[in-house]
């Protein structure tokens, strides 16, 4: 059988296992077994086929000649190796965190985030629109109890603001570019170059703009709200939502139909490679000035989320190769780099009940290494070295210079310093501003830490060792 529908079918048994084992103790270990599988199936599968070639395999035909199909391309080798990996890490996290917290009914948890996993997985394996449009909303839907997770009136609020943006979004704006983009060409396959050339520009200016606010997931401005409203949500799921599942998803959405639908010719021609520009610019600032306000740590992140998912729909739209490079770096980094801020958030509020950065008070005497996971966390979305983030950016930077579009190092160099003014403080308030803690563990809960310092260490030495990760892009992208 094929390796791609094993994996999904490992995965939907994985959840009924899960189901079935609700009241089980050795339920949450059946749940870190599927995780750890689902992590050696994307490394079998990524080293057995050859993203180069046709691998593609079609398994239902839904409407005339447009199948549910499966297959892995070049930005799907990747994003599903960094997905499944952090999945596990963020998982090994959940187990200590759902019981340190005391919340009930963990087996929900398991099957949902797994269920989410799932629809992930899926998207990243659609070999049509069709199929990824099925899996986007799977997606959202799965995630949704995990938003209310904790199931009192403001995360129930807070989860109708999630569902209605990402489902309204969907079916208002997606739907309908996807019909009118197989009206227009008879096809919805994923096409190296893109399939829409020799449209009329008017069409192609509407099916653009429909394809980047119909996938809210990328959290583009102004259809953003559903993601801070988001952070209700238990810390891992936050996790999920911003690094491993939700957005990335969504950005990768984006990526494919601007290279594999629309293709580089189309949208340069056309000039649409300025709307995307603009409104992921406008986003990046703005997204940054409101997180400087935040004095919620989670929400001082979400921002930050908005912010760094446009830095990489910005790299894709200015069609440099060093930007097109710079964005599939952005795309592994933001997610290291995010997971372990998202994480050592939920590790200040589980061990010391701070959910606020003006509460940070010298909170490096008692979580050393949760504050310097937050140190490199916030290095990398800045984009200082000896960080990952620094690799990326130079790449922008470069692809910027390359494409000879320099107004755009303005908006660079202005985001650059904001992002500062909203990590630093976190930073300086943990390190230099002395206070009294006496709610504190004096040491640091083995089962939330070890999982963030291992992708801490892992985000070190990547600065050292990138040079793989380059290679492998060049040789499939350009």
């Amino acid at each position: 059988m094929n390796l791609i529908l094993l994996h999904l079918i490992f995965l939907l048994v994985g959840m009924f296992v899960l189901y079935a084992s609700r009241n089980n103790n050795l339920n949450q270990v059946f749940y870190i077994m599927i995780c750890f599988v689902s992590l050696i199936f994307a490394i079998l599968i990524s080293n057995t086929i050859d993203v180069a070639k046709p691998n593609s395999i079609d398994v239902y035909n839904i409407i005339q000649d447009i199948p549910i199909s499966f297959g892995l391309d070049f930005l799907g080798i990747i994003f599903l190796f960094i997905s499944n990996s952090l999945w596990l890490m963020v998982s090994l996290f959940s187990l200590s965190y759902l019981k340190l917290n005391s919340y009930q009914e963990k087996y929900k948890f398991y099957f949902f985030f797994t269920l989410a996993m799932f629809s992930t997985n899926a998207i990243i394996y659609s070999s049509n629109i069709l199929t990824t449009f099925i899996f986007y909303e799977i997606l959202t839907l799965s995630t949704y109890p995990l938003v209310t997770f904790k199931n009192n009136e403001e995360s129930l609020k807070k989860g109708k603001i999630y569902l209605y943006y990402l489902l309204g979004t969907s079916i208002i704006f997606f739907l309908p570019a996807m019909i009118i983009t197989y009206l227009i060409s008879g096809t919805l396959d994923y096409t190296n170059g893109g399939f829409l050339q020799n449209q009329d520009h008017s069409i192609l200016f509407l099916l653009f703009i429909l394809y980047l606010f119909g996938v809210a997931k990328s959290a583009l401005m102004p259809f953003h709200k559903w993601l801070p409203s988001a952070m209700v949500a238990p810390t891992p799921v936050s996790a999920l939502l911003h690094a491993v599942a939700v957005v990335k998803s969504g950005v990768f959405i984006l990526m494919k139909i601007i290279l594999l639908v629309f293709g580089s010719t189309t949208l340069l021609s056309t000039g649409l490679d300025t709307v995307l520009i603009t409104l992921a610019s406008l986003t990046i600032i703005i997204s940054s000035i409101i997180a400087i306000y935040q004095d919620n740590i989670k929400l001082r992140l979400a921002y930050s989320t908005i912010g760094q998912l446009s830095y990489i729909l910005l790299a894709t739209a200015i069609m440099s190769s060093y930007s097109i490079l710079a964005a599939v770096l952005h795309l592994i980094f933001h997610a290291l780099g995010k997971v372990m801020l998202f994480l050592s958030a939920g590790i200040i509020t589980t061990q010391t009940g701070i959910k606020k950065v003006s509460e940070m008070d010298n909170l490096s005497a008692k979580l050393p290494y949760t504050c310097l996971v937050i140190l490199v966390g916030a290095f990398i979305m800045i984009g200082l070295p000896p960080t990952i983030g620094f690799i990326s950016k130079w790449y922008l930077i470069s692809g910027i210079i390359d494409s000879g579009k320099i107004n755009i190092l303005i908006i660079i160099l202005v985001s650059t310093l904001l992002n500062a003014g909203y990590y630093f403080p976190m930073i300086y308030r943990s390190y230099f501003k002395t206070a009294p803690i006496s709610n504190v563990s004096s040491v640091e809960n083995i089962g939330l830490i070890l999982p963030v310092l291992l992708i801490a260490v892992v985000s070190v030495l990547l600065f050292f060792n990138v040079d793989f990760i380059i290679n492998f892009i060049n040789r499939y992208i350009f």
